[in-house]
């Protein structure tokens, strides 16, 4: 029995379009395509994205009825910019200004002037977080004596970890000799020694090579 063609209902996005050319639209094919445009889509619903001239993405953007949208660029601020087109049919449920803004911040079109809808930047959140976990490590360093506040990170170094790699690559990392890291492993003070020398960051990326 011929085995059934797998259905894209469950799919974000259900048909594209690929790197059409624009004369489609302009030349005495347009009335085919646009006829093509009419059946193949079962919705005109989607996103679509413009090119220039070299292939670069020029100007992407939303639309309720994509063959309309793509005529009103052939003649409006854009229309002189891009010779090439792909369209993205998405089911009516999508936000596509959620995917547009996506397209937007992660490619950043020439032609986007608007500011994408992309949610909260993080941007500050992640320098406080920086801060805070630069300020740990001064006073890991400074002030010995006091108790550590819950470093999350420091936590991933762990004496088995540590033993998994070669004492002369840690040395390497910790700027010390090797005979001075077998001391703080026989003392169990090698975690300490690393913390307080601030040098966390580094251990850390040598134990993530290590797992490799």
């Amino acid at each position: 029995m011929p085995r059934k063609a797998k259905r894209a209902s469950g799919s974000l996005i259900s048909a594209h379009l690929s790197g059409i050319r624009r004369a489609l639209l302009e030349g005495e094919k347009r009335l085919a395509f646009l006829a093509f445009l009419d059946s193949s889509l079962r919705a005109k619903h989607g996103i679509y994205a413009l090119y220039d001239t070299k292939g670069r993405l020029y100007y992407t953007g939303k639309a309720s009825d994509l063959p309309k949208r793509l005529d009103q660029h052939l003649k409006d601020r854009h229309g002189e910019r891009w010779n090439r087109m792909t369209l993205f049919q998405v089911a009516k449920t999508t936000n596509v200004a959620h995917l547009e803004g996506l397209v937007i911040a992660a490619a950043r079109p020439p032609g986007n002037k608007q500011k994408p809808k992309i949610g909260q930047d993080l941007r500050r959140s992640l320098r406080r977080y920086l801060r805070r976990d630069a300020d740990v490590q001064i006073d890991d360093a400074v002030y010995p004596e006091r108790a550590s506040p819950a470093d999350v990170l420091a936590r991933r170094i762990t004496t088995r970890k540590l033993h998994a790699v070669s004492q002369a690559r840690l040395a390497q990392v910790l700027g010390i000799s090797q005979p001075r890291v077998s001391q703080l492993f026989r003392t169990n003070a090698i975690r300490r020694y690393i913390r307080e020398a601030g040098k966390r960051d580094p251990v850390l990326l040598l134990l993530q090579k290590a797992k490799r």
